[in-house]
Parts: C-alpha cells; sequence; structure tokens
C-alpha cells in the first residue's frame, strides 16, 4: 500500500512490517513503531506473512483514509495547545485489573484510545468518564489525569502524546476541588438507604446488586432493580439536614435496555425537582439544585426499560445550621 498523507504515526501491530518513507526503509517488528513526515510519499509493506498496522494521522478534521484497505477506526477531537517543535511519544499501556496510573499533567497534548477491557478515565475538565474498547479522549498540556481500573479484567489503551521535550513528561499533580465538594450520599459520610423499589433477585440492599452499591463511591458495582424499568426508585437518607446544591446520577446499562434517559428528584415534604436528563451510561451526570433536605427519592422517569438502576448516586451542599 502507497499513499501519502499529513504526518503520521505507524505501529507494527501484529507481524514485521516494512515502511519504505522516500527511499528510507525500516523494518518494524510487533509492537515497534516510527513516524512520518507530512506528504512524504511511503509505501507500506508485510514481511514474512501478514502484517497489521496502525497509522494515526495528524490531519484536518474529516480527512479521512481513501485506501479501501484501510478503514477509518476513530477520529478524535480537535487537539489544541500542541507544543512548537514537540516531541512525538506513542505508548502502549496495560492496566491490570485493579491497578491505576498516578495522577500525573503531560507536557503537551495527549490522545488515547481504548483497546480492550474497560478503564475510568478522569481529567480536570470532563470528570470521570468510562471507556470501553473503541473509545477517545484527548486532553490539552497540563491537564491533570488518571486511567483506573476498577475491574476482574485486565485493560490496554494507545496513547498518543505531543509534548514539550524540554518539560517533564509526567508531571505529578492533584485533581482540583471542582466546587461540588464531598458526595453527602456516600455511606461512608453517614449517608443511608430508607426505601428502594426493589432489588435484582429480591436481594438485600447489601447484596450483589442492592441499593448499596449506588452509595459506595465505586462504579464497578451497581444497583439494580428487579426490572422496575420506568417504575423505579431509590430514597437516601443524608446524615444531616442539608442545602444540597447538586445532585449526580449514574445509570447502569445494558445496551439496549436498563438506561435511565431523565429521573426526577423529591424531598420527603413532597417537593419535586427535574426532570433532569442522563446523556449515556458513561459518567456521572451532575445538576444544579437549590434544595432543604435530608431525605431524597431518586424516581427515573424514562427508560429503555428492564433492570434499570444506578451506578452511583451523589449529592452535595452544607449542613443546614
Amino acid at each position: 500500500m502507497e499513499h501519502s498523507q499529513q504526518m503520521a504515526f505507524v505501529y507494527a501491530e501484529q507481524g514485521n512490517h516494512q515502511l519504505d518513507a522516500g527511499g528510507s526503509i525500516e523494518d518494524l517488528e510487533t509492537a515497534e513503531g516510527t513516524a512520518v513526515g507530512a506528504e512524504v510519499q511511503h509505501r507500506h509493506s508485510a514481511v514474512d506473512g501478514a502484517s497489521s498496522f496502525w497509522e494515526t494521522r495528524l490531519d484536518r478534521p474529516g480527512s479521512g483514509m481513501s485506501d479501501p484497505y484501510a478503514p477509518t477506526i476513530f477520529e478524535s477531537e480537535v487537539l489544541v495547545d500542541i507544543p512548537s517543535d514537540p516531541l512525538a511519544v506513542f505508548v502502549l499501556v496495560f492496566v491490570p485489573p485493579g491497578g491505576e496510573t498516578s495522577v500525573h499533567t503531560p507536557p503537551g497534548t495527549e490522545f488515547i484510545y481504548q483497546r480492550g477491557g474497560h478503564i475510568h478515565y478522569q481529567n480536570e475538565i470532563i470528570g470521570t468518564k468510562r471507556l470501553s474498547p473503541g473509545d477517545a479522549e484527548g486532553i490539552p498540556p497540563e491537564t491533570s489525569v488518571q486511567k483506573r481500573n476498577p475491574y476482574k479484567e485486565p485493560a490496554a489503551f494507545l496513547s498518543w502524546f505531543l509534548v514539550d521535550p524540554e518539560l517533564p513528561f509526567a508531571s505529578p499533580a492533584v485533581f482540583s476541588d471542582p466546587g461540588r465538594g464531598i458526595n453527602l450520599a456516600l455511606m461512608e459520610n453517614g449517608a443511608s438507604i430508607s426505601g428502594v423499589s426493589s432489588n435484582f433477585g429480591g436481594g438485600a440492599d447489601d447484596s450483589a446488586f442492592g441499593t448499596s452499591n449506588a452509595l459506595d463511591g465505586d462504579p464497578a458495582i451497581e444497583w439494580s432493580s428487579a426490572g422496575d424499568g420506568d417504575h423505579a426508585w431509590i430514597e437516601v437518607k443524608l446524615a444531616e439536614v442539608t442545602r444540597i446544591r447538586s445532585v449526580g446520577f449514574w445509570t447502569r446499562t445494558m445496551g439496549n435496555s436498563a438506561q435511565v434517559r431523565s429521573f426526577q428528584v423529591t424531598t420527603y415534604d413532597g417537593e419535586v425537582h427535574g426532570p433532569f436528563a442522563v446523556d449515556d451510561a458513561t459518567t456521572v451526570y451532575y445538576f444544579d439544585t437549590n434544595l432543604e433536605a435530608k431525605r431524597l427519592k431518586f424516581k427515573v422517569l424514562e427508560t429503555s426499560g428492564g433492570n434499570t438502576g444506578a451506578l452511583e448516586i451523589e449529592v452535595s451542599g452544607g449542613a443546614v445550621r
């Protein structure tokens, strides 16, 4: 296969691969990579058997590959704040079950593509999002980021960096307070369950799919109702009467079913807030509120039916004195 394009990374995924870039020939074994300059005519060849490879281009939006043997797998958001004279770094990262990276900031634009398994991807801009195979995300320089694998299966992602070579590659960092404060709906912060429509299998609140899973701060486990669909609800009792500034909801999903699309919140006095729309099941969605309560009933309104429930429910605010 022979072509030219904007600057690109070439990564030999499987099998030996030969790259002839303007007469400069380079042999790449499995898991080796290199870069090709802009508008350089180059040829890809298999050596001693078939070769599959990635070619990641830095190009204008909408500039897909024209070769029918090289379908476009993903297209990122537009990368911003690329350093002048950047160093290009390409990394394949494996995250074992329970593993995580440190919280760090790259000195240039980072872009990742999820290859296998699932991770929780947190950065200072979007918060926390679950990435599955085929998902992609990117961040500008000096943005705090961390990748975690709370699941039982290993995970792997490809990571591209365009960095300033004069700066440290991954500086230690922390996540700043996004303004919501601590999650008052955590059981460790005194919250409890005062009612629920049902738990899957008729289990108790602390069962495998019980309501306690929505108040534990761990999105790897979840509350599932027993087929309640649009009629699922859960009532949370906080440690004290609270002026609530925001609520958060992370819906569970089973693909074609069990996904919450909207919900409402009702106080013990019958005051109703919402509806609040939930776009998808990839992350927790937050909604600003201004209410005073100790007990909150989260009632789903529109769903895809089935065993609806939640990975996490969050409440933030301050005590009423």
